[in-house]
Parts: C-alpha cells; structure tokens; sequence
C-alpha cells in the first residue's frame, strides 16, 4: 500500500489470526464502519476469483472485501522482478536461484523460500519502493487487492492500471522475443533504414525507450490486423 502512495493514515491494520479469527474480527469491525472493512487471507488456488468464492465460503460471507494472496502473502515478495534480484541475498545459490523463479504464484512454499532468498522478516522493508505496476502485472491476486483497496479508499485506480499495462506489453513482447528469435539476428528494419537485433529490442522495450514502444506499437497493430483478418474470414464462410 505505501509504494502504491496509499493514504496508510487512513487504513489500520487487525491481525484477524486465523480464518477464524478473520472471519468473527472483521464481522465487529464491519457494523463499526459499514462498507469500509475489508479481509485479505492467504488461500493456494488456481486463480484469483476461484480464491476469492473460496475465501468468502469459509468466512462465512462477511459483510466485508474479501481479498486473497495466491498462495500466500509471502509471493508478493517475489512480484517485483528487479527489486528481487536488487534484495535477496548476494551468495551464487541464491541468485541461482532466482533467476529461476517462475511467477510469483506458481511458487509452492514462498513463505519458506522467502526466508531463504532474503533472510529474517526485517529485511523485507524493501516492499515499500518496489515498482507497484510491474509487481502487479506479474501477481493477480496482488493486483486485485491494491484495486480492491483504491475503491475503499477512494483512490484512482487509473494511473495504477497504466502502469500494469504498460508492464504486462513489456513483459509479454520482451519474453516472446527471448524465446522465438537468436539474440543476434535483426528482427526489425524502420523506415528510415534503422535495423535493431532481437537482444537490442528486448533492451529497449524493457527500458521503455521509444524505439521499443514504437516496435511494440508496430508489432500489436499487426497482430490486431491479423486477428480481424481471420475474425472476417470465419464470418464470410
């Protein structure tokens, strides 16, 4: 919520322990302040709606938001990509490690592995200046929830959004060239005689640098194109 620049002046935190304890603490509090309330519990499920129907089952459907973390609130350590590789710990196993990771909620035990990637719990302060947007578009259950948490407090939920989307093209465009295509081979020539390999645009998409918006722009126009072309075939016949 602080490296989102949410008002934490206006949000207290209860420690429900348990979904028990969950479910009878956020009961009380939601008849002090109706529609204000909101839960957020640790719950392993393949996506965040079929997490959240779960959720609100066991509580007992409380007069509350019911958010969940997939599969535990310790896998939003591993949303931000960079700030990890910047905070886990320096030693060549470690970093092994995550350069291996998968997506933050396709970790198996992240409470664990946290505890081996960056040691104690008061070394994970470096949640505060993560990048919200790249660690959001890389966690759905942690997006759901800063939404979710905008809407009680008021807060736009554009420039949130943006930033998620932004990431998410970046992202996807930066791994599929990763994948398809030889790091050296030239993948794009502009207009103006301009010619750029796959590892320079990955670079620069990355980085947000308008030779890589402009691929990526290039490159999305053409897939819409492609997909009406198809859309308008299957319609002829």
């Amino acid at each position: 919520l602080d490296a989102a620049g949410y008002p934490l002046e206006r949000v207290q935190l209860v420690v429900g322990r348990g979904k028990s304890g969950a479910a009878r603490t956020v009961s009380g509090l939601a008849d002090q302040a109706p529609g204000r309330c909101a839960v957020l519990v640790d719950l392993d499920e393949l996506n965040v709606p079929d997490a959240r129907a779960r959720a609100k089952a066991q509580l007992g459907d409380p007069p509350a938001e019911v958010f969940c973390a997939v599969p535990a609130l310790e896998a939003w350590l591993f949303a931000d990509d960079r700030a990890l590789s910047a905070n886990a710990r320096s030693t060549e196993e470690i970093q092994r490690i995550v350069r291996r990771l998968p997506l933050p909620e396709e970790i198996p035990d992240p409470k664990q592995l946290a505890h081996q990637v960056f040691g104690p719990e008061s070394k994970w302060d470096f949640l505060r200046q993560i990048d919200v947007g790249r660690a959001a578009a890389r966690s759905p259950s942690l997006r759901n929830f800063l939404e979710g948490m905008g809407r009680l407090l008021g807060v736009p939920a554009e420039p949130l959004l943006e930033r998620v989307g932004r990431h998410l093209v970046r992202d996807v465009l930066a791994g599929l060239i990763r994948e398809v295509v030889p790091s050296q081979t030239t993948i794009w020539r502009t207009s103006s005689g301009g010619e750029y390999t796959a590892e320079e645009l990955e670079r620069l998409i990355e980085e947000g640098d308008p030779i890589g918006r402009q691929y990526a722009s290039d490159l999305l126009r053409i897939s819409r194109d492609l997909l009406r072309r198809m859309a308008n075939r299957s319609t002829s016949q």
